[in-house]
């Protein structure tokens, strides 16, 4: 892929789609009688995060590297997304959250052994949160980013 296309693919997957599934099925979320929305974002979204990071910037000079930019800024994106639906569906009575579950050894972001060896933690973490937010545990934070690891709420 060329980074332009990566960048689209990123942000169409991440942004735009859960946009548009969210609108789709709009109608049917409505219906419910406890109404809960939940977008799986990142702890690479941090705006505050990432600005009080330890990374070091690199040596003066080309070539330069990005790591996860398209990733973190799709993430970011879709943050943004997750607090406007809050704000939208706030008087419907949906509840909204956006669930960082964390850096976990998934086939998501390659060998899950070695994700393990950089200090992924197990799986089961991310199903724990969204669990909680599904099961009412979390419902004192709607319109937050929640997580299970560190404290409880993400700083945007």
């Amino acid at each position: 892929m060329t980074p332009r296309q990566a960048w689209n693919r990123s942000w169409d997957v991440n942004v735009t789609g859960a946009h548009i599934t969210t609108s789709t099925f709009l109608p049917l979320l409505l219906k419910s009688s406890d109404p809960r929305l939940i977008f799986v974002t990142s702890g690479q979204s941090s705006l505050e995060g990432h600005s009080s990071s330890s990374q070091q910037p690199p040596p003066a000079g080309l070539p330069k590297q990005f790591g996860f930019m398209t990733y973190c800024s799709a993430k970011t994106g879709m943050n943004m997304m997750a607090l406007e639906w809050d704000r939208v569906l706030k008087n419907d009575g949906v509840k909204v959250w956006a669930v960082a579950p964390g850096f976990l050894a998934t086939g998501l972001g390659g060998n899950p052994e070695m994700l393990k060896k950089m200090g992924a933690g197990d799986p089961s973490r991310g199903g724990t949160a969204l669990r909680n937010v599904v099961e009412g545990k979390r419902d004192g934070e709607t319109g937050k980013i929640v997580r299970e690891y560190k404290s409880p709420i993400q700083p945007w």
